[in-house]
């Protein structure tokens, strides 16, 4: 009895795509027999069990544990934390038992002799007096029929067992058979046990077959972060960015800013518990920094056109590039308003579009009305006892009166690796909508110095979440469209209650 492994996830996988494991059985033909997948956590408990027939074909066992892990991540977003952030949520660590099942069987070989008038059969067992069995022989029956069927253990040792069968009817004593209990019961072998983990993924269908985790292994300048964001990215000096990314080592890593001005400024990371980390590295969220060298701060300086980020295991001179670099360029064009939309993209981190030009809020009103009665009063004039009533007095009441609003947003100009990006916003399960606000509210647009930078400072405000109502979207290459905006429309999450 041994189970061969075929195949299984990798190490760290996403935990929306297939999370297939395949393990073959040298007693897969077996009677009753089933593979079996223990699912543990981290601590050893069980949070599911499947019990899988044989694949036709194949024999082997399947079982895909995305539907399970999937609900055991969500995902993480931190807009208090300018430093990092453990994301707890976004990943999780699983164990998973193979094993095999089969009804418990006892095979004997020539060993049927007499036992004071009963059959006793030779064989290692655990069997006890009073046992329900059924017994098949090789030949059907055909040497010996009254050995065939449902018996009675009237008494048993380790090794052998009396049963209720008479021996004056055995005409093959050299005939071989199968004890089984008469309820079936099976026997479960357990197999090997792997731990694994998952995060709060879903690739697409063209990139999947190409996942490779050691590509987000923090230990050379071609590895990513755990985002889909663009490596150059264009932001307004008002727009937070949460990016996931896995800290390698456990020790204090780096996460390095490079600034136009050639300054270099770095943050640390620390802790390899869990999987990954949010980062904030957006312009408005970057959070307090340590210059590196003869940096001086604030990081963004009034010419400060762009700055970089990336991962890294030394913070002291020109610090070694332990990831790729994430490209911030400051979008200072001139706007009529500035939202922000906040979304978990497909790999689990929360980037951001910023929509500058026109906006239009509307609102939807429901409400639920009966029709009541008009009590009326009893007047006495022009005479006496005759009903009437008040004009004010209404028939129809409204309740249940609710508020949806809805914002209709419009982008700025993007590049076309903007435009395929802004897809896993639209499609996005998670957004939440801030409308930017500045310290100098007077000016609505930029003022600048003589270098052309923007002065404003945007400050920090509440997000609300909304609902991407678009159910069609169209994806613009340049070649089609040299100059390339999206527009999309929001509805607040929340319902506005009205009183009365």
């Amino acid at each position: 009895m041994a189970l061969t492994l075929i195949a299984r996830p990798q190490d760290v996988t996403p935990a929306y795509n297939p999370i297939k494991w395949i393990v073959n059985s040298n007693i897969k033909n077996y009677d009753g027999f089933r593979y079996v997948f223990k699912i543990k956590d981290s601590l050893s408990n069980i949070i599911a069990e499947y019990r899988v027939l044989p694949t036709y074909g194949t024999g082997y066992g399947e079982q895909d544990l995305s539907k399970l892990l999937s609900n055991y991540v969500s995902f993480d977003l931190n807009t208090d934390s300018t430093t990092f952030y453990p994301a707890t949520n976004s990943s999780y660590t699983y164990k998973i038992e193979t094993g095999e099942e089969y009804t418990s069987q006892v095979n004997y070989t020539s060993t049927l002799v007499n036992s004071s008038g009963n059959v006793r059969i030779n064989v290692t067992n655990t069997f006890v007096a009073g046992d329900r069995i059924n017994i098949k022989q090789v030949d059907g029956g055909a040497a010996n029929p009254y050995m065939e069927g449902l018996f009675t253990v009237l008494s048993a040792t380790g090794s052998y067992l009396v049963i209720n069968s008479q021996w004056s009817l055995v005409t093959n004593a050299a005939i071989d058979g199968t004890i089984i209990y008469a309820d079936n019961r099976k026997t479960y072998v357990a197999g090997t046990e792997y731990t694994k983990k998952v995060f709060n993924g879903a690739l697409r269908w063209l990139d999947f077959p190409t996942w490779e985790y050691d590509d987000f292994n923090l230990i050379a300048n071609t590895k990513r972060w755990f985002t889909n964001q663009p490596t150059t990215f264009y932001s307004t000096l008002g727009q937070d960015i949460y990016l996931n990314a896995g800290n390698p080592s456990g020790n204090p890593e780096y996460v390095i800013f490079k600034n136009s001005n050639g300054e270099y400024f770095y943050k640390t990371i620390s802790g390899t518990t869990p999987l990954i980390h949010q980062i904030p590295i957006g312009a408005n969220n970057y959070g307090v920094l340590t210059p590196i060298g003869a940096a001086t701060l604030p990081m963004i300086k009034t010419d400060t056109t762009y700055y970089e980020v990336y991962y890294s295991s030394a913070n002291t001179g020109t610090p070694i590039q332990n990831s790729l670099k994430y490209k911030i360029n400051l979008d200072t064009r001139v706007q009529i308003s500035e939202y922000h939309c906040l979304f978990l993209d497909r790999m689990g981190s929360f980037s951001s579009f910023a929509f500058q030009l026109k906006n239009y809020e509307r609102g939807e009103v429901t409400r639920d009305e009966y029709n009541k009665d008009v009590t009326g009063f009893i007047n006495t004039l022009p005479s006496v006892d005759q009903w009437s009533y008040l004009t004010r007095e209404d028939g129809f009441k409204t309740f249940n009166i609710n508020v949806k609003k809805t914002i209709d947003l419009n982008t700025n100009w993007m590049t076309e690796e903007m435009n395929r990006y802004f897809e896993e916003l639209i499609t996005s399960p998670q957004v939440y909508l801030k409308l930017a606000s500045y310290t100098n509210t007077e000016n609505w647009l930029y003022p600048e110095d003589e270098s052309g930078c923007p002065l404003r400072i945007p400050e920090s405000t509440e997000y609300q979440p909304v609902i991407v109502t678009n159910n069609q979207y169209e994806i613009f290459q340049q070649r089609n469209k040299n100059l390339i905006k999206h527009s999309i429309t929001v509805r607040l999450a929340n319902q506005d209650n009205i009183n009365g």
